[in-house]
Order: structure tokens, then C-alpha cells, then sequence
């Protein structure tokens, strides 16, 4: 350790020096506090010992401006005038010991060897914040890189020392929102990159706000569209729910994505919604080098076919979810009904599949 020892008795100032040396410490000694604080200069010191009444500055005053250096300085200070109110000054400035003269050096050595002890704990307690605060900021750093690339869920279990969930994942019931920009390839042939890309942000920006709100997780990104799934294991009603809300307050935002993208003299755009409520299975999906974490099953297939099927404008929902959503007491905001249409056809499927079209109200505008 670096000892900054100021005393204006030469034969005490040599004496301390010695033992202070003798215990591996470098010293810088001085007869004066102007000497000493000339002598420290710029470095850091760990230990300071002063005496209490010196020519010019006293010991309190030169501790005080050494803190101004080292804030986590110890302080010793030395005297034969012991007052209170000496005492109450080196309280403020959380003096180590108050060492009366005469002493032995048996008593200085046990005060120096509280002292060392005193600072050694602040070092440890100032290592052990330092890197607390480098480990949190490094955290908040990956958590914030891998939020842009995976789900909240997935962040958290990475970040908490969990595994991936296997190729062979966990299967469950889900609900699965798809989203897509109507003719979006008549808008990439009379578009430019850059108008293109301020749409689809636009878009995405404000499908994922809602979704955060509903409680979904965002599974991928997908050119002009994006694929969203609610769901847990506690409670498949409240999942469909979600998402047929979700899928409802997305229309209701289109107004004031139009709004916006009339401000830089874009065209109007519609979307298209799919829900689907069914199995679904959270796994881990590609190869050695490349994985990406995502919802595979019938539920998944189901709700992009019908995000497919629906119109400009329209939400089409499957038998599953309208059925989940029947059993729930709870209704959705700007949700007149869902209105059954004529039985489809899908390709890859052997009966005819059942799906509704949700009519709603924003106030503003209907579909029915």
C-alpha cells in the first residue's frame, strides 16, 4: 500500500517511516501537510497518518483534501490533544483510529493492522461493485442483442443459464396470429428499396406494440409479414382470446399507419390476418451452424393457409379458436361477431375445414 505519513517530530516521522517500510508499505513522509500533499502530487494513496496539529494546515484539513484525490482513503490521525470536538471533525471524515500520544509501537501496530484491514475490505467491496456493474451492463448488452433476433421467452431462458429447447421440443396448445401486407408485390414493382423498407418498418413497428400488449410472443419476421404465437399451458382460452385481440387492434391501427405513410407521399396499405388455435411445438430448428428458435405443427400451418384465404382488411379464424373463445365469458373489444362461411378445401387436407370471419367496429370504419 501507498502511506502518505505527516509528522512534524523528525524522530517520530523517521521511526513510523522505518516501521511502515519494514511492513512493506511505500511511504511518502513529510514534516508539513503543504509537503505532503506536494510530495503525493498526483498519485493515489491508501492509508494516510497524521498528526492533529501541524505548521500551517492541520491533520482534519489535510485528510479532507486528500479525499478530494481518494475518496476511499483510510486516515489515522495522531495527537496529544484528544478533544471532542477534534474527535467529532475526524468522525466526519471516517477516521480509522484516533491514536493519543504517548503510544508504543505495539499500539501503533495494532491500529496500522486495522487500518490495512480496513482497506483491504474496500478494495474487495470496490472490485466486487465494479464488476456487478460490468456483469449487468454486459447482460443488458446480450439481452438487448439477442431480444432483436429471438422472443423475450427465449432471451430469458438463454440468459438464465437454461438450454435451448431441443429439435424434438415441447408440444402445446397455442394460439398463432399471421399478419401480411395486402399485394405486396404490385407495391415492390411501383416502389422503390427505400420506400419499400419505411412501409414494412412501419408496419412491423406498430404490430409489435399490440402484441406486447396482448401478451404474444414474436416468432419471426417474414418478408412483408410477421408470425406471432399466445399461448402457455395454464390457459388455452384466454390464449385465443389474446389473440384474436391482437389480431382486432391491429386492424384498428391501420388508420394511423396509413396517417403516417400518407405524410411521406406513400400509398395506403391493407393487411391481412390469420388465427389458428391448436398444436404447436417449441423447438430449435436447423442445422450444426445455424439455428433458429421457433413454432412448428398444424396449428402454425393452419393459421398462415387462413391468413392466405383472408381478404384486405379481413381477419379469417379457425373452428378451434372461435370454439376456445365461446367458452370464454370475456369479450373483445371492437368485436361484433364471427361469422361463419361456407366450408373450404385446403390443399394437404383430406375433409373440409370450418373458419370464421371476425366482423368488427372501430368506431371509425366496420368490416363485415
Amino acid at each position: 500500500m501507498r502511506v502518505l505519513l505527516v509528522e512534524d517530530e523528525k524522530s517520530m516521522l523517521f521511526t513510523l517511516s522505518n516501521l511502515l517500510k519494514h511492513r512493506g508499505h511505500e511511504v511518502i513522509a513529510a514534516l508539513s501537510a503543504e509537503k505532503g500533499l506536494e510530495a503525493l502530487g498526483e498519485k493515489q494513496v491508501d492509508l494516510v497518518i497524521s498528526d492533529l496539529r501541524l505548521p500551517g494546515m492541520d491533520g482534519i484539513s489535510l485528510i479532507a483534501e486528500v479525499r478530494k484525490r481518494c475518496d476511499d482513503v483510510v486516515p489515522i490521525i495522531i495527537s496529544a490533544y484528544g478533544t471532542l470536538g477534534n474527535a467529532i471533525d475526524a468522525l466526519k471524515l471516517s477516521v480509522c483510529d484516533f491514536l493519543r500520544k504517548p503510544f508504543d509501537l505495539t499500539t501503533f501496530e495494532e491500529t496500522l493492522s486495522r487500518a490495512e484491514q480496513r482497506r483491504n475490505k474496500l478494495l474487495a467491496y470496490k472490485k466486487y461493485v465494479l464488476e456487478l456493474k460490468e456483469n449487468l451492463v454486459g447482460e443488458e448488452r446480450k439481452r438487448t442483442m439477442l431480444s432483436r433476433f429471438v422472443s423475450k421467452q427465449v432471451v430469458d431462458r438463454i440468459m438464465s443459464g437454461g438450454e435451448l429447447p431441443a429439435r424434438a421440443g415441447q408440444t402445446q396448445k397455442v394460439s398463432v396470429l399471421f399478419a401480411d401486407i395486402s399485394d405486396f408485390t404490385g407495391l415492390s414493382e411501383s416502389l422503390d428499396q427505400k420506400s419499400l423498407l419505411f412501409i414494412v418498418n412501419t408496419f412491423y413497428s406498430a404490430l409489435e406494440r399490440v402484441m406486447t400488449q396482448h401478451g404474444g410472443i414474436l416468432d419471426k419476421f417474414m418478408g412483408d409479414g410477421i408470425m406471432m404465437v399466445f399461448g402457455n399451458s395454464k390457459d388455452y382460452h384466454e390464449a385465443a382470446f389474446r389473440a384474436l385481440g391482437a389480431a382486432v387492434e391491429i386492424q384498428g391501427q391501420m388508420d394511423e399507419i396509413r396517417q403516417e405513410l400518407r405524410r411521406f407521399e406513400l400509398p395506403e396499405i391493407s393487411i391481412h390476418i390469420g388465427v389458428c388455435t391448436g398444436m404447436a411445438t417449441a423447438c430449435s430448428i436447423g442445422t450444426q451452424e445455424q439455428l433458429a428458435y421457433t413454432y412448428i405443427g398444424d396449428a402454425v400451418n393452419l393459421a398462415k393457409r387462413l391468413q392466405d384465404l383472408a381478404g384486405p382488411g379481413e381477419i379469417i379464424v379457425s373452428e378451434s379458436t372461435a370454439s376456445e373463445l365461446a367458452e370464454s365469458e370475456d369479450s373483445i373489444a371492437g368485436l361484433k361477431q364471427l361469422l361463419p362461411l361456407p366450408p373450404l378445401a385446403l390443399k394437404g387436407r383430406q375433409d373440409q375445414v370450418v373458419v370464421y370471419r371476425a366482423e368488427y367496429d372501430l368506431g371509425n370504419r366496420s368490416v363485415q
